[in-house]
């Protein structure tokens, strides 16, 4: 009788870590790419722009990581509809643009100045 006690109690400690284990939801995180990048002017320097993308307090927080004179931000989520609109400014490196409790990925980010003109998404991926 014990040994049965002692058993069934041992098994019960190995099959409930598993199976609560799999309730667990998954990790998210945004990552961006690239859709398409067209050089308007030809400089000596070959201009490179990038930025970065973070997921902060169920925030998403694009980080410009690049100077860019003149340009025009646009953000719309995957319905079409404007998140974010910035005409005429300047990015400069470090600037930081937020989408507050983003839930209808993927979404565009067209980006136009008179040297550049950039065109990504931002996705969510689970791991």
């Amino acid at each position: 009788m014990k040994a049965k006690f002692l058993f069934i109690l041992l098994s019960v400690l190995l099959i409930i870590p598993t199976s609560a284990s799999t309730t667990k939801r998954q990790k998210q995180k945004s990552s961006f790419k690239f859709c398409d990048k067209f050089n308007k002017s030809i400089t000596r320097s070959p201009l490179d722009f990038n930025l970065e993308v973070h997921d902060i307090d169920k925030n998403l927080q694009i980080h410009f990581q690049s100077p860019l004179h003149d340009a025009e931000i646009t953000v719309k989520d995957n319905n079409g509809k404007t998140v974010i609109y910035e005409p005429q400014t300047f990015i400069y490196e470090g600037k930081m643009l937020y989408i507050y409790t983003p839930k209808t990925y993927p979404y565009t980010v067209e980006i136009t100045s008179p040297t550049l003109d950039v065109k990504a998404e931002i996705v969510l991926e689970e791991y």
